[in-house]
């Protein structure tokens, strides 16, 4: 059994419980129970099960080897009892078994630890005494872990802010990353499509410009053929259609809407003015296109 709350227990952490008169008494006890160590800065839980029990500490079989004089903390419940947290040390280690000595532990609890292991149940007056024994007198205990010390309210809550500012960063950044991926992929898409248009036969990527405005009677000395006015089926009307026509590069009519006059004259000119012929207007000697406003008088 585990030797725990004897005397000379300082001792213990040479590796083996000292012997000597039990100073409390000690009952054998198998129950469930969690052990917490720091291993290389993070805290580590590690299941067990308990041996024996005294009011000064408890003998343990754990999952994974400890060393004398780690600094532990350890959970556990004693039936029908409120669940014990405590920080401990360990005394004395054999292979998985080990022994841990109390160093904080609450009144009421330690109470109750020692009621249970007398075999009787614990007294209010008890509770009540070592209450007020724990107000009146802080008990000296040697430098604990920081992940063993329990954190204050306002730690919780500045934590939990940070928490949500750390939430809300994450989420924003997550946001932007997508944004700038699209706008990304986008730019991308159109790049290769426009280099696919380049690769198209007969395809030219070509700036584009407004036609140059020239008059009708620029363009008349470069017309080099017209079409006859298809006759009017059955009609004869009088008047005078005028036009706008856009001519090639090439010299051919490109484009052409009606201006004014009556729709049905304009409908016949703009039937022939399409097929006309011209030679290519230039400027700075290259072609370019033009623009002219013509008029055909229907007599």
């Amino acid at each position: 059994m585990t030797n725990v709350g004897v005397r000379g227990s300082q001792n213990w952490v040479q590796g083996r419980p000292p012997l000597g008169r039990r100073v409390a008494p000690r009952r054998a006890l198998a129950i469930p129970l969690n052990v917490t160590v720091l291993r290389s800065g993070v805290p580590e839980a590690v299941p067990g099960r308990s041996v024996d029990l005294a009011e000064g500490g408890l003998g343990v079989v754990l999952a994974a080897e400890l060393q004398p004089g780690e600094l532990v903390g350890v959970e556990f419940r004693l039936p029908g009892a409120a669940p014990v947290l405590a920080k401990a040390r360990v005394c004395y280690q054999e292979r998985l078994r080990c022994g841990l000595q109390f160093l904080a532990i609450s009144a009421e609890q330690k109470a109750g630890i020692e009621a249970w292991a007398s075999g009787r149940s614990p007294r209010p007056s008890e509770t009540a005494q070592a209450s007020e024994v724990r107000k009146t007198s802080a008990p000296v205990e040697p430098p604990l872990p920081k992940f063993l010390a329990q954190p204050s309210a306002q730690p919780v809550r500045q934590d939990s802010k940070n928490g949500w500012f750390l939430r809300r960063k994450i989420i924003t950044v997550i946001a932007a990353s997508v944004i700038v991926a699209a706008a990304v992929g986008w730019w991308q898409w159109q790049q290769a499509w426009q280099q696919l248009e380049s690769r198209l036969p007969g395809h030219s990527v070509e700036t584009v410009q407004s036609p140059v405005q020239v008059d009708w009677e620029v363009m008349q000395r470069l017309l080099v053929h017209d079409a006859a006015m298809p006759p009017l089926q059955g009609v004869r009307l009088k008047g005078v259609a005028v036009l706008s026509a856009v001519i090639g590069r090439d010299g051919s009519v490109i484009r052409v809407r009606p201006v004014s006059g009556p729709g049905l004259l304009t409908r016949t000119a703009m039937d022939s003015v399409q097929w006309w012929k011209f030679e290519p207007y230039r400027m700075n000697g290259a072609p370019v296109e033009a623009e002219t406003t013509l008029a055909i008088e229907f007599r």
